[in-house]
């Protein structure tokens, strides 16, 4: 009972690596390597300045907290609340 079966196994392994090598599988080949993402690249960085410009506009974050995201300094972040202000009231008139 035992040898039928590891024999069954075999031939299902065997078979199984015709069938892979068939696709163009090989161990012998290492896998090709794909070149790394950009966002997985760690290289890109979205510009601080415009990140601010969007945390302020579209969260309810404290300043603190921009700038300890952004690496901007304080006067830099109330800086552009005060002309995002400026620029919103310029418009509505």
């Amino acid at each position: 009972m035992m040898d039928a079966q590891l024999q069954a196994d075999k031939a299902r392994r065997e078979a199984a690596l015709r069938a892979a090598r068939e696709r163009g599988l090989d161990a012998d080949q290492p896998a090709p390597r794909r070149p790394p993402s950009r966002a997985s690249s760690g290289k890109w960085r979205r510009n601080p300045y415009v990140h601010a410009r969007v945390l302020l506009r579209e969260t309810a974050l404290p300043l603190h907290d921009i700038v300890d995201i952004t690496g901007l300094d304080i006067y830099k972040v109330v800086e552009m609340k005060l002309k995002m202000r400026e620029e919103a009231a310029a418009a509505r008139t």
